[in-house]
């Protein structure tokens, strides 16, 4: 009796101990993962300008005027004393490309123009995550009143309606107590044109050029005297075909899939071997483009009323029975999207019976919901298709650029963000956001970083480590984004393999991601975890916690019994 009356207080205080030592050493690795996986921490310097006021003297340049440079532009705008946007596409560096009506013309036979020349994917749906608002609203804060005077609703709680095989997904909402956090709902083109007005009117350092970076040279005197290489200035090649060079402290490439950067660099120096991974998933999809007035969506039976609606729809199979994918978006304007494609699939539907065909083929756990087939029927019975434009993407291959490979070979002043470092299937709407992610980590290291005073030319440079520590930070952010993407494009045999690897590369990831996704089916908890990773607003790794990795082994275990 006196021993247990000893022991049981001991025992009591180990387990006390042992508990709270699990809880701080889990915070203590959860802080570490947001602050080198997420940008979550690098948002309250967004949209600041530097301290004391007075920005680093010399030219930024940025080549490529979409979403990544014009992110690039504002982010460089407040801490240089001149950017300058070189964009091949002239009519974006007039006041045109702040109107978005060359968005709403349209060519016959359903055919819909594309606007911007070398954005094949322009007019083809868009979607963005929470952190991409979370961005824009630090780097303009007026961004949400602007983008609800395109429309009432274009920022709504991120609820997109997901549903995997069929089957929907819980949603955390009592986690949030009702409010989820908000997101941008608009068209690409809307979105792009709202960027491009804000970077014109709020940043007066920033100027717009017609032209093409066609090249970089290399500081001499620091090839002389050993040093790391800088670029000291750009080639550009205006609209008319006029060359002319012009001094840089700092080149940003948002090229994209041109990917130009590569060039430049390959082209001054051969020794820097940047390797480039790539495989193409073979995704095909069509957006159905539709002008609707939402009183005859009246009968819908969509929660809370189609006219309060967005994101209606948006589905994902299970690539162990099927390719296709649908979604089905409301948009400005009164305007309804819906997206049919898939992993090598070859519909491509011109009226509303096409894709009528399409949702009924598509296999799945759960049938497609009622009302999905009731905006198609309403559709139909009201003419809409005569007013129906269909646009035809196929989606280039996906890869990364291996700049984090060769860091001491890069020149000190020279980065590279979004579809230039790297590009991933558009099925999961990451593009976008990809870019908020590098503009984030650009202007972290902008705020902590010293311009120095070169001892061959007086003027200010960035540290000799700069670019190095962007693209390794970069990296760090980006790098699960293509584990994990290309790991589920391997799930679809008709996937063509990066160079060297086959379709088995990736079989856990797969088989845990599938798991996790049927728990969030049934776990709000865990449907929570997928919200926030999914969203850009906590580390991936909340996917993998010990309690997490208990249920989905179990979720597993109990599809393996059948």
């Amino acid at each position: 009796m006196v021993l247990a009356e000893t022991t049981l207080p001991y025992f009591t205080s180990v387990i006390a101990l042992i508990a709270a030592a699990t809880y701080y050493l889990g915070k203590w690795y959860r802080d570490k993962q947001i602050a080198e996986t997420t940008v979550l921490n690098e948002l309250e310097g967004l949209g600041k300008t530097r301290a004391g006021g007075k920005g680093i003297e010399g030219t930024v340049v940025v080549a490529g005027g979409s979403i990544a440079g014009l992110l690039t532009a504002k982010v460089c705008s407040n801490h240089f004393s001149r950017v300058l946007i070189v964009e091949p596409e002239g009519w974006l560096s007039t006041a045109a490309g702040t109107f978005d009506d060359k968005n709403s013309t349209k060519e016959g036979n359903g055919k819909k123009p594309n606007p911007r020349t070398r954005v094949q994917q322009y007019i083809a749906f868009h979607n963005y995550h929470v952190l991409t608002l979370l961005g824009l609203n630090r780097l303009f804060p007026s961004f949400e009143t602007e983008a609800r005077k395109l429309d009432p609703i274009a920022i709504i709680p991120a609820d997109v309606n997901f549903h995997y095989n069929g089957i929907p997904l819980k949603v955390p909402l009592k986690f949030y107590r009702g409010d989820l956090p908000k997101m941008l709902s608009v068209a690409r083109p809307s979105y792009e044109t709202l960027l491009r007005k804000f970077v014109r009117n709020e940043c007066h350092n920033v100027e717009f050029v017609a032209g093409t970076v066609t090249g970089i040279n290399l500081d001499a005197s620091h090839q002389v005297a050993g040093l790391s290489q800088r670029v000291q200035s750009v080639n550009i090649r205006s609209e008319d075909g006029i060359e002319t060079t012009e001094p840089v402290v700092l080149i940003a490439d948002c090229t994209g899939p041109t990917t130009a950067g590569l060039k430049w660099i390959t082209a001054v120096d051969k020794s820097p071997q940047v390797s480039k991974d790539v495989y193409d998933p073979k995704m095909h999809y069509t957006t159905c483009e539709f002008e609707v007035d939402p009183a005859i969506m009246e009968k819908v039976d969509f929660p809370g009323g189609y006219s309060n609606g967005r994101a209606l729809y948006v589905g994902v199979p299970d690539s162990r029975i099927e390719h296709r994918t649908m979604l089905m978006f409301r948009r400005e304007h009164n305007t309804l999207q819906i997206i049919c494609g898939g992993w090598d699939v070859t519909d491509r539907p011109r009226s509303v019976d096409d894709i009528r065909t399409f949702l009924q083929q598509i296999k799945g756990a759960q049938p497609m919901p009622a009302y999905i087939f009731q905006i198609l029927d309403a559709l139909e019975s009201n003419n809409c298709d005569l007013s129906a434009t269909f646009h035809d993407a196929r989606c280039p291959p996906c890869y990364i650029v291996k700049y984090h490979e060769i860091l001491d070979k890069l020149p000190t002043n020279f980065i590279a963000l979004g579809d230039s470092l790297l590009r991933l299937n558009p099925v999961r709407g990451q593009g976008c956001t990809k870019a908020m992610v590098g503009a984030a980590i650009l202007s972290s290291l902008l705020h902590k970083c010293r311009p120095e005073l070169d001892a061959n030319t007086g003027s200010q440079v960035l540290p000799h480590d700069f670019t190095k520590n962007f693209f390794k930070q970069q990296h760090k952010r980006t790098e699960s984004l293509w584990i994990e993407t290309k790991a589920d494009d391997y799930g679809w045999d008709t996937t063509v393999p990066v160079e060297g690897e086959t379709l088995k590369e990736g079989a856990f990831l797969r088989w845990y991601g599938r798991n996790f996704v049927n728990l969030t089916t049934k776990s709000e908890y865990a449907a929570l975890i997928l919200f926030r990773s999914s969203m850009f607003i906590a580390p991936g790794s909340d996917a993998i916690s010990p309690y997490v990795a208990l249920l989905v082994a179990w979720t597993g275990f109990k599809e393996y019994l059948g």
